[in-house]
This record gives C-alpha cells, sequence and structure tokens, in this order.
C-alpha cells in the first residue's frame, strides 16, 4: 500500500453532500438506490474516499443524449 493510499481523505455525507452540492438526503437516496459510489463503513459512519467519489463521478458525467444514471447502473 502506498502513503497516497494511507494519507488520502476520507470524506462523510455532509462532506460529499457539500462537494456535490446536494443535499445528505440526496446522498443517502442516491445510495440506496444503488447510483452512487461506493463507500466504505467505519463503525456506524459511512465514508468516502476522495478517489472513488471522483472516480465515480468521471464515470458518471452524461456524454450528449445519454442519462448518467443508465450509464452507471450498466456499468455497475
Amino acid at each position: 500500500m502506498s502513503d497516497t493510499n494511507i494519507r488520502e481523505r476520507l470524506l462523510s455525507v455532509a462532506d460529499v453532500a457539500e462537494y456535490l452540492g446536494v443535499s445528505v438526503r440526496t446522498v443517502w437516496g442516491l445510495r440506496a438506490e444503488g447510483n452512487f459510489a461506493p463507500g466504505t463503513r467505519i463503525g456506524r459512519r459511512v465514508v468516502w474516499r476522495e478517489s472513488v467519489l471522483t472516480a465515480w463521478l468521471e464515470e458518471a458525467t452524461e456524454a450528449p443524449g445519454e442519462s448518467a444514471v443508465y450509464k452507471f447502473r450498466s456499468v455497475g
């Protein structure tokens, strides 16, 4: 494991919501639907590695005439 992975920032649901410009409720809703970046459960909390969130965001980016949610579902 490299130093980069060890020191990578872990984002709380509030951090993720702020980063994406959505509500915490929206993050939980997307997660419940299976349309969101995979998180990691630590105790009762769920956190996201910043690199995983960024990769999900890149994958979910819409191409012209394409639905991002559909694209993400078809990949996962």
